[in-house]
């Protein structure tokens, strides 16, 4: 994602928009917000607009969509979670007293990265579509987090050697399957995050740069029936209906 993403952007409630939306505006280096009077938008059009105190991206096929972490970190600090019993635990090595620096590099909704959170880990996440990045930003200012969300493509920073994260976690987007039934099309706000990020295709290259990165392992989250992107993971942790590939950094 080097070419700038032009995303829309209504002039509701400007005069109530939170800082880091105007910063967005402003900083056309790295996003590209074209605010447009709302009378101009339509049902047909994506677009991003901030209404009831709250950021929301408009998909003209499938409705609304906003994050709430509240509601995340509220259902996850009701499980309960046995770290030695949960397969994403167990694959970054999160267990006991050990706590490992992780990197999220792929924070998409952010569900993951709440979850990282419970489990007790310190972490940075990276999400490198813009539009999802503001709206993670803004979930994160109704109902702060203890990470750090980064916009940008984690694979295209000069890490130093002290900055290096112990684990990089890797969720690639890949496409739907063939034949899949409508009943069985996932939820609707992950309907509409597949259609704003797209699938990700360059997950190889990907996975060969965090394998440079990380200090200790890798690990890759996948559909139970997909093909792991690399041969021959140290381990497999299985869940209901996903698979963590996790890859040992034997240098």
């Amino acid at each position: 994602m080097n070419e700038l993403i032009k995303i829309k952007m209504s002039d509701v409630e400007r005069q109530s928009w939170p800082a880091f939306l105007e910063e967005a505006v402003a900083n056309q280096n790295h996003f590209c917000l074209e605010v447009e009077s709302e009378i101009k938008l339509c049902d047909n059009c994506d677009y991003l607009f901030f209404a009831d105190e709250k950021l929301q991206f408009h998909s003209a096929e499938l409705g609304l969509m906003c994050f709430d972490f509240e509601e995340s970190l509220r259902y996850h600090e009701r499980q309960h979670y046995a770290l030695r019993k949960e397969p994403l635990a167990r694959a970054l090595g999160i267990k006991g007293e050990t706590k490992p620096f992780i990197w999220d590099a792929t924070c998409g909704t952010g569900k993951d990265s709440l979850l990282i959170q419970i489990f007790g880990a310190k972490l940075k996440s990276f999400e490198r579509h813009p539009a999802v990045f503001l709206l993670l930003k803004d979930a994160a200012r109704r109902y702060p987090v203890t990470f750090e969300i980064v916009f940008g493509d984690a694979s295209q920073l000069t890490v130093e050697e002290t900055d290096r994260p112990d684990v990089i976690y890797y969720d690639p987007m890949y496409p739907e399957k063939k034949g899949s039934k409508k009943s069985a099309l996932p939820r609707k706000e992950m309907r509409i995050f597949k259609d704003i990020v797209g699938e990700d295709h360059d997950s190889s290259a990907f996975l060969e740069w965090a394998l440079k990165t990380a200090k200790e392992r890798v690990v890759v989250k996948r559909a139970l029936s997909a093909e792991p992107i690399r041969p021959n993971p140290t381990a497999t942790y299985e869940g209901k209906s996903t698979r963590y590939d996790m890859y040992k950094i034997t240098v």
